[in-house]
């Protein structure tokens, strides 16, 4: 079940009755795509970054600006 500070990115459907593990793909790009600080590290805290990384490298719903932002960003903290 999501948390209630995440229900505002879920509009077009009933966040109450998502699972993460069941509609992991459409959270993590709707979170990746929407989501602010917040939601972004419930993200990282509920799904291992190979999840995260593979939804952003085959969706087909992030924008081209989101997409290059992560790909970034993930690229970059795993240098460090």
């Amino acid at each position: 079940m999501l948390p209630k500070t995440l229900h505002r990115y879920f509009w077009d459907t009933k966040p109450a009755a998502l699972d993460p593990k069941q509609h992991q793909r459409y959270i993590i790009e709707r979170l990746l795509e929407l989501g602010d600080e917040e939601a972004v590290k419930w993200l990282f805290r509920q799904f291992k970054r190979e999840e995260i990384k593979d939804v952003l490298t085959k969706s087909r719903q992030l924008s081209p600006k989101s997409r290059s932002y992560w790909e970034l960003t993930l690229t970059k903290s795993d240098l460090a």
